[in-house]
């Protein structure tokens, strides 16, 4: 779950950035069009780039797999870290997964609702002709909105002296499918509740919707007499917020950029500072993926002495004996990277198949059909006093610079998916009381101090 706060965290970053991109460089430019387009891409790649892995040289961290009558733990090596009560751990971790939920609720019911409201009066509304315009007149004292295909206005500015440059106002809107990015966005802000860029992202998408629409009216309309329309229409009205941006706050920004001369000769060269602040984010909050190295010194001899012990008990790159199997789980765990990051310590047990011919057929974490071989023994009943353990040591920094809270769990999917690489790529298995069975295996991860 800490993951989701991570990621959640690093769209929050990357939202507030690219916003910031916008309101120092664009904001006054009047390239609508590439600034609606910028507007609306910011927060799909801020979800985005998290997930972008980017591969990055480095060299494999201190890890044993310490496996019962095989190897060691090296005697060096301080205690195991002191663990913090795992209620402590799932109570916070509970308590912001269950706020955050709460806040999607809350945003996606509003949204649902002013939806809802807008269908009402859309379905109540009579159908009409406008200054040859189709609309749907409303009894309720309303502003002129479009919702999807329809222009609703209230029956009380049928009469307004300026209803043809509102008629005209909202037919840019009808045409431009403005309706879809307002729901797109709205939809995407909601997931992002609790960061305040997004909420201004969304004012600045639709204030900007309102100078593209304000620019190609008065292109065919007096430019006073359309801001005084515009002013008219403030007054005391029933407010949709999701449809409409007809208020005092911005209609003064909306009057400033009409009478805003035209993009200065430097307005490309910023369009084209984006690639930078995109490659920044990409470098900074991408996934990393390391590309390994082995590091010199006990782990690479362990790794180097028992590869040489493999290759000389097995051939045809197969594995033939249960020790063999056993040095090969020791030489192919590693402790994930971010794993150690959070501090995650738990048990992992997996199920896998085996065919007739040795082949591995599939990999699972609830226990499927067939005969069940209990690794590495076999005894239909598992006896813990016998069982030999699989232990991944991972090694963190020294807790008094860089503490780290120990996060225990019977699942994290950063120690699952290890597991599951390290039995995806098992070789053939020549081992007779394998072949057509069921193999539950069980991985022991811990935490000790460098």
């Amino acid at each position: 779950m800490e993951a989701l706060f991570v990621y959640l965290l690093k769209v929050s970053i990357s939202t507030v950035v690219m916003y910031l991109f916008y309101h120092l460089m664009l904001r006054r430019n009047k390239q609508f069009a590439f600034n609606r387009i910028f507007l609306l891409l910011i927060l799909p790649l801020a979800h985005i780039i998290p997930w972008i892995q980017i591969p990055v040289r480095e060299e494999l961290s201190a890890t044993t797999v310490h496996i019962s009558g095989i190897n060691s733990i090296s005697s060096n090596s301080s205690e195991i870290i002191q663990q913090t009560s795992p209620s402590e751990t799932i109570n916070w971790i509970f308590l912001l997964a269950l706020i955050y939920s709460i806040g999607i609720i809350i945003c996606l019911t509003r949204f649902v609702l002013s939806y809802y409201q807008a269908f009402k009066l859309c379905k109540t509304a009579e159908k009409q002709q406008v200054e040859g315009q189709t609309v749907y007149l409303s009894e309720k004292n309303i502003r002129a909105f479009t919702f999807i295909d329809k222009i609703i206005i209230g029956r009380n500015i049928l009469r307004h002296p300026d209803i043809k440059m509102v008629i005209d106002h909202e037919k840019v809107h009808l045409k431009e499918k403005h309706f879809i990015y307002l729901f797109m966005i709205e939809l995407l802000s909601a997931f992002q509740w609790f960061n305040p860029a997004t909420h201004i992202l969304n004012k600045a998408i639709r204030l900007n919707l309102e100078y593209q629409v304000d620019a190609k009216v008065v292109q065919k309309s007096n430019m006073k007499q359309y801001q005084m329309a515009l002013i008219s229409m403030v007054s005391g009205r029933m407010v949709l917020p999701q449809f409409t941006e007809l208020n005092s706050n911005n209609l003064k920004n909306r009057i400033l950029m009409m009478k805003s001369p035209n993009n200065s000769k430097f307005s490309s060269i910023r369009k084209l500072a984006i690639f930078p602040i995109l490659l920044l984010l990409l470098a900074s909050l991408s996934e990393k993926t390391p590309a390994f190295k082995a590091a010199a010194g006990y782990e690479n001899t362990l790794m180097a002495s028992e590869n040489a012990l493999i290759k000389e008990k097995s051939s045809n790159n197969e594995i033939a004996t249960i020790d063999d199997l056993t040095r090969y789980f020791s030489r192919s765990l590693k402790y994930p990277k971010e794993a150690r990051k959070f501090g995650q310590v738990g048990s992992v047990t997996l199920y896998f198949k085996i065919n007739n011919n040795g082949k591995m057929t599939g990999v699972y974490e609830t226990q499927p059909s067939g005969q069940v071989y209990y690794y590495p023994f076999g005894s239909l009943k598992r006896d813990p006093f016998k069982y030999k353990d699989i232990v991944v040591v991972g090694y963190g920094n020294n807790p008094l610079t860089n503490p780290i809270l120990i996060n225990e769990s019977n699942h994290h999917s950063r120690l699952y998916e290890e597991c599951k690489r390290v039995i995806n790529d098992l070789p053939r298995l020549n081992i007779e009381e394998l072949k057509g069975k069921t193999v539950e295996i069980e991985f022991q991860f811990k935490l000790k101090l460098k």
